[in-house]
Parts: structure tokens; sequence; C-alpha cells
């Protein structure tokens, strides 16, 4: 795998991290230390990233409504989902990846995580990879989409193109309809699996 051109543990000149240092991630598992409070892990952050934004992490603490003084473990799922996400946004990274962020979230929550993406690609032209298995979500905030079934790629290419070319009767299917019809039922999981 290359990012941002470069492999990061084969090529001997790639300094790995400098090459984690421009990426931001947010994974649906979140593991923030418990004990720390908000505030307490802004600091923390800070400390690793050279291109911290402290007026933007603000910015972002005061849109997500996280109290300072709340400590991480008292927070709900959603609540923890915004704190990732201000961490993997105030240092502003060059890319973005989001792996299934909003699993298991409720709709304000995904709503939020959601907006802060699009402000970020819409503001600031920045590059987010985001895997999800909601794909009307996708549909929100794709331009590129690539459709994974049992580990191979079955679709790949622009949103508009894969859109325009599933195109029935004049009637354009949603991405969850356009994936059923090129997976069929080998995606669906076998009954009590």
């Amino acid at each position: 795998m290359r990012v941002f051109g470069k492999d990061p543990v084969a090529d001997p000149v790639a300094d790995p991290v400098a090459v984690l240092s421009r990426i931001g991630y947010l994974s649906e598992e979140n593991d923030l230390p418990g004990w720390m409070n908000v505030a307490g892990l802004i600091r923390y952050s800070r400390a690793f990233y050279p291109a911290w934004d402290d007026a933007y992490a603000e910015e972002l603490r005061q849109a997500f409504a996280l109290d300072p003084a709340a400590r991480i473990r008292s927070l709900s799922k959603g609540q923890k989902a915004r704190a990732g996400l201000l961490i993997a946004l105030a240092y502003r990274p060059e890319l973005l990846v989001l792996d299934e962020p909003s699993s298991g979230l409720d709709p304000i929550v995904r709503r939020d995580i959601l907006g802060a993406v699009l402000r970020t690609i819409a503001h600031e032209g920045r590059t987010v990879l985001f895997s999800s298995h909601l794909l009307e979500e996708v549909e929100q905030v794709a331009d590129h989409v690539t459709m994974i079934s049992q580990g191979r790629i079955v679709l790949s290419a622009p949103l508009s193109t894969i859109k325009e070319s599933h195109r029935v009767d004049g009637r354009v299917p949603s991405l969850d309809e356009i994936f059923v019809a090129h997976v069929g039922t080998a995606a669906a999981p076998e009954p009590g699996t």
C-alpha cells in the first residue's frame, strides 16, 4: 500500500511518523482513554501534531457540545464518536480515513459526523476515505464509490457515472439497489451467521 506516493513500511526513505501525521483516522471502535476528560484528551492529542489548530479544535468541541470536564468513560457512544472526530479533524489532515464512523449511532450523531465530513470536503478540499455499509450516507458524501463484496471490488467509478449507468426507465436507483444488482444474494449472510 502506498500513501502519498510512499510505502511507509518498505521504503527506507519514507518516514512512517511523517506519513501518519498527515492522516486523520476515526473507526467504529473509537478507543479513547476513558480516564481522561475531554480537555485532557485535546491537550494530549495536540502534542502529537505540529499542525494542530487550537481554534478549530475548540470550534469543533463547541459544535459537538462536548463538555471539557466530562470524562471520556462517562460519554455516550455518540459523544465518544464526536470526540474521536474532533481529534481526527483538529490538525487538518490531508487524508481523513473514516471506517464505519456512524455505525450504531443515532440519527443526530450521524448527521453531526456527516456534516463535519461535508464541511471538511467543501471548505478545505481534503480527501476523505469513507468506509460504510450505510450506502445512503455514502451517497451524501462521495464523489467516487468503490463497492466491495467478499473481499473483491465489484464496482468502482465516480458516483455520477454509477448512478447514470444504472438508470432504468428514467429512474435512478439508490446505491443499495445498485449493490444488490451487482452481488445478488451472494452478499447476504446465511441465516444465523
